[in-house]
C-alpha cells in the first residue's frame, strides 16, 4: 500500500486514506465541493455501494448519476443493485422501457430494445459532458507503477474517468497487488469466474492525471483507499 502510494503521487495522484466508509464519503464530498461539481458521473463500484456514496452526495447538494445501463435502471427505480455483475437482471424489458421512458419524456415501445438504448446512451452522454467530476472503483491498484485497472463491459467506465476534470477512484484496500505480473493473473481470473469471458470488454489502465500534449483525460486524479473493516 506505501509503495502503490509512492508511486501514485509520483505518476501526479493526490492520495487519500479512509478508515472507514464515512471518512471516504466526507473525503469524495470535500472533493466535489473544491471543485463546484454539482453533477457527478459514477461508473459501477462495489466499494462505493458499500459505503452509500450516492447518498452521501445527495444530501450535500451533488448530483451523482450512475452510467452503468443496469446501475442507471436500478437507481431510477431507486433499488439498490440486484447483483454485484448484473444489477438489474430482475428488470423486464416492460419495467425497463418504462423507466427510461420517465426520464427521457417520451414513451419507448418495450419491443425496441435498440431505441431505449439509444435513449439511455443520449441521456447519459450529456451527463458525461456537463459532469464536474467522474467517480470511479478500481478492479486492481498496481504498487509498481501506482496504477488503477478498472474492468468493465461497458464503454461508461472510460467516459467517467477521462471526460470530467476530475476523476476520484475509491478502491478497498484488498485490491493492491504488487506487479503487473501478479495484476495479469488477477485480470484472467476475473473476467473468467464472473462472466466466463477470457477477458472482459474494456480493461482501462490509468497512471496519473492527463499530461501535456494528451487529448483528453482528467486535470486531477484522486485515490481513495478505504479500509472500512478490511
Amino acid at each position: 500500500l506505501e509503495t502503490f502510494e509512492r508511486n501514485a503521487t509520483a505518476a501526479g495522484v493526490q492520495v487519500h486514506w479512509a478508515r472507514d466508509g464515512t471518512e471516504a464519503c466526507e473525503i469524495v464530498v470535500e472533493l466535489a465541493h473544491r471543485h463546484g461539481a454539482r453533477l457527478v458521473t459514477k461508473s459501477k463500484s462495489m466499494a462505493t455501494e458499500e459505503i452509500h456514496l450516492a447518498s452521501a452526495l445527495e444530501a450535500a447538494g451533488v448530483e451523482a448519476v450512475e452510467t452503468d445501463l443496469g446501475e442507471w435502471l436500478v437507481q431510477l427505480a431507486q433499488e439498490p443493485p440486484f447483483h454485484i455483475i448484473a444489477p438489474a437482471i430482475h428488470k423486464t424489458r416492460q419495467e425497463a422501457a418504462a423507466l427510461v421512458t420517465r426520464e427521457a419524456g417520451q414513451p419507448l415501445a418495450s419491443d425496441d430494445i435498440p431505441t431505449i438504448t439509444a435513449e439511455a446512451r443520449r441521456i447519459l452522454r450529456t451527463c458525461f459532458l456537463e459532469a464536474g467530476m467522474g467517480i470511479s472503483g478500481g478492479n486492481i491498484a498496481v504498487a509498481e507503477t501506482g496504477s488503477v485497472v478498472l474492468v468493465t463491459n461497458e464503454g461508461n467506465g472510460r467516459l467517467v474517468t477521462s471526460a470530467p476534470p476530475v476523476h476520484v477512484a475509491v478502491i478497498g484496500i484488498e485490491k493492491v497487488t504488487p506487479t503487473w505480473d501478479d495484476a495479469a493473473v488477477w485480470l484472467s481470473l476475473l473476467a473468467r469466474s464472473s462472466s466466463g469471458q477470457p477477458l472482459s470488454i474494456y480493461t482501462s489502465i490509468i497512471t496519473g492525471p492527463a499530461r501535456a500534449g494528451d487529448a483528453d483525460g482528467p486535470e486531477e486524479v484522486h485515490i481513495v483507499l478505504l479500509d472500512n473493516g478490511r
